[in-house]
């Protein structure tokens, strides 16, 4: 496919079925070069521009967690794009991160004195392309209020609000039983992972096999899981430190009773440090009212925006409770 757009040219080639075909085009994508009539091209990232992208970072001042970018690029198959402006400083940069039938944009960045020149349309359509290629058949971000527009014109559509919620002051000690109702609550190891995969792309809806390991080798002995009496998985959670406060998540439970006894061991043992959540349902979803029974209080932060096959807020399996801080745009 290609759009001529002034100097514009975007190309690339669709999934094969076959793991030959992906690659190809995956190459096909890395390959091609955007270029807007003001000068600025678009590339992929190279090794070459990683000072750059430190400094474009401390500049927009990006709002995900400063470590996202690193475990990302470990995560087999995530690319980059970079906007290279004639002066040679980096105008911006976008993520593509593909999770099988979902992929993710994240990351969009642009600096502020190259705003303006259609940067963000160019670099969102690079990510597309590239997911798309990589057999994505959902394409999902969470944009801010400022940037709905731009993915509104491309094409995506609104689907939920996303809700952070923090508890600036958590229990300093309370006693959490090791069961309930027969399930018992573990320190998730890297054995449970085989298992701990199946059940997430289950309740997902795609595979975030090595967005997990890799946030796992970031965060080692911060996951808890959940087994029942027959010693299946019903629930896990994954600790992750910023500062003094506590990110949870991801986070997901089969029942409220199962997440409530997870996020009362999280909170046991960050010893009353402050706690944050970022929830990715609708207002119906229970994740809501735990988060508020245990005094968090939340703020619609960013809207959740899908291209491509329509995907649902609330899966059957494991209910989402709390999504990763990795991947915001």
């Amino acid at each position: 496919m290609k759009r001529d757009r002034g100097k514009t040219l975007l190309t690339f080639t669709a999934r094969d079925d076959n793991e030959v075909g992906k690659t190809t085009a995956a190459q096909n994508v890395s390959r091609a070069v955007t270029e807007t009539d003001s000068g600025v091209r678009v590339r992929q990232l190279g090794d070459a521009d990683l000072d750059s992208i430190l400094e474009l970072r401390s500049i927009v001042r990006w709002s995900a967690d400063p470590r996202a970018f690193d475990l990302l690029r470990g995560v087999r198959d995530a690319r980059w794009a970079v906007a290279d402006a004639p002066d040679g400083n980096l105008a911006g940069m976008v993520g593509a991160v593909p999770l099988g039938d979902i992929g993710v944009l994240c990351h969009l960045a642009v600096h502020d004195g190259y705003r303006g020149l259609g940067l963000g349309v160019l670099l969102s359509s690079w990510a597309v392309a590239y997911l798309r290629s990589r057999g994505a058949k959902t394409i999902r971000l969470y944009s801010t209020l400022r940037a709905e527009a731009l993915y509104r014109s491309l094409g995506f559509q609104e689907v939920t609000p996303r809700t952070v919620y923090r508890l600036e002051e958590g229990p300093s000690r309370f006693r959490v039983p090791d069961r309930v109702y027969g399930h018992r609550v573990e320190t998730l190891t890297f054995g449970d992972l085989p298992e701990l995969y199946g059940v997430d792309r289950w309740s997902y809806g795609a595979d975030r096999s090595a967005l997990l390991f890799a946030t796992l080798r970031l965060h080692p002995g911060r996951g808890l899981v959940v087994r029942d009496s027959t010693g299946r998985i019903k629930g896990y959670l994954i600790r992750s430190a910023r500062g003094r406060a506590t990110r949870i998540g991801p986070f997901l439970a089969s029942t409220p009773d199962v997440a409530h006894l997870l996020l009362a061991r999280a909170l046991s043992v960050a010893g009353g440090t402050p706690a944050q959540v970022t929830v990715p349902g609708p207002a119906g979803c229970h994740a809501h009212s735990l988060l508020q029974e245990f005094g968090f209080e939340g703020t619609e932060d960013r809207m959740r925006m899908e291209l491509g096959e329509k995907t649902t807020t609330c899966r059957t399996g494991l209910i989402h409770y709390g999504t990763t801080p990795y991947l915001a745009t």
